[in-house]
């Protein structure tokens, strides 16, 4: 977001300044956020929530890492001022998704413990 006058410039900074650390990946961490995730986004209660809650939720903590790149590419795409060509493509299995992001992401060690820990089986979301 371009910044022109220097109150604005003073909040971004600060902005940024709070969120200059990336989510920690570290089993307890993810777990932290899951049944974040469980209370807050999906309004469920942390002490018993269904295999679909967890589903949501572990989704929702892998759509938060997802987008720290997304915004790191699309910062670095800005400031390079590259060319950007754009498909739509209607044909992808959602409940993929999910498992191709952990890859992606290098995280599905870490959630499926997490989950595990949690008493859910990643297996079965």
């Amino acid at each position: 977001c371009p910044v022109d006058d220097k109150e604005s410039k003073g909040k971004h900074e600060k902005l940024w300044k709070l969120m200059e650390h990336y989510k920690a990946n570290d089993v307890e961490s993810i777990q932290r956020d899951i049944v974040s995730q469980v209370e807050y986004s999906l309004a469920c209660t942390r002490f018993s929530f269904s295999k679909e809650d967890a589903y949501r939720a572990a989704s929702l903590a892998v759509r938060d890492r997802l987008l720290e790149s997304l915004n790191d590419t699309n910062t670095w795409y800005s400031q390079q001022d590259v060319k950007r060509a754009y498909y739509l493509s209607a044909e992808y299995l959602l409940g993929r998704a999910f498992q191709n992001a952990l890859v992606n992401l290098d995280l599905e060690p870490a959630f499926k413990d997490a989950l595990m820990g949690l008493g859910v089986e990643m297996e079965e979301l």
